[in-house]
């Protein structure tokens, strides 16, 4: 069966331990301390490690070693033997892609700077518009990553991109634009759905109309979808 590492395979026992380590921390810890351990969890962790498996998804995608397996492609095969969903897939695909022409993304993911969706948003951009556009402001669109969040630098990369490629930015606006919809159903069992797809531009008017109020007060045990309503 063909896989993504070498043929010892992974180091994962250590990883493992350090996880059950972090699950027992977690178990015990509260408060302040608890919020402070979610954000080192993301940025000392998961963003790490996700920019390892982009290493590797990268360098299994070169070797064509997938279609040992059957798969038509490493998408395929990410879906199938990492669980992955085909949008989850095809997005990692892309990092793994971009990420090699993106020196500084690179560094920065690896190393808990910016977040996996950052990186996704300038993985993106990249494919858009070329990874050379990106590499001469990718300092600039870093530091802009890492005081914002992903839908607030997503905004920032569609200017980048409006700037760089202004017709290729707005056929993409325009198709966005025609994909929109917004539902609401009849009311069932006393509940109404809602359901709908926003262009950026949309969702960011909606996302600063509900801010206030999905902030959580105290003694507050709802779902931050709950406060949303």
């Amino acid at each position: 069966m063909a896989a993504v590492c070498d043929r010892s395979g992974p180091p994962v026992a250590g990883l493992r331990a350090a996880v059950d380590k972090m699950a027992e921390w977690i178990q015990s810890a509260d408060g302040e301390a608890l919020g402070e351990g979610l954000i080192q969890i993301r940025e000392a962790g998961v963003d790490p490690l996700e920019a390892v498996f982009a290493t590797g998804v990268r360098r299994f995608d070169k070797s064509g070693e997938y279609k040992a397996d059957g798969a038509l492609s490493v998408t395929a095969w990410l879906r199938w033997k990492c669980k992955l969903s085909g949008g989850a897939a095809m997005e990692r695909v892309e990092i793994a892609r971009q990420l090699e022409k993106l020196p500084q993304t690179e560094a920065a993911f690896a190393s808990g700077e910016v977040g996996y969706q950052h990186v996704a948003v300038l993985a993106r951009a990249a494919e858009h518009v070329g990874a050379a556009a990106v590499r001469k402001e990718e300092g600039k669109l870093l530091q802009s990553a890492q005081t914002m969040d992903p839908g607030q630098f997503t905004t920032v990369a569609k200017n980048f991109e409006h700037r760089v490629d202004a017709a290729g930015a707005l056929a993409e606006a325009n198709h966005a634009y025609q994909r929109r919809y917004f539902h609401i159903g009849e009311p069932v069992d006393g509940l109404v759905r809602v359901d709908g797809l926003l262009d950026a531009e949309g969702g960011a008017t909606l996302r600063t109309a509900l801010q206030p109020f999905m902030k959580p007060i105290p003694n507050d045990e709802r779902s931050y979808g709950q406060r949303s309503v």
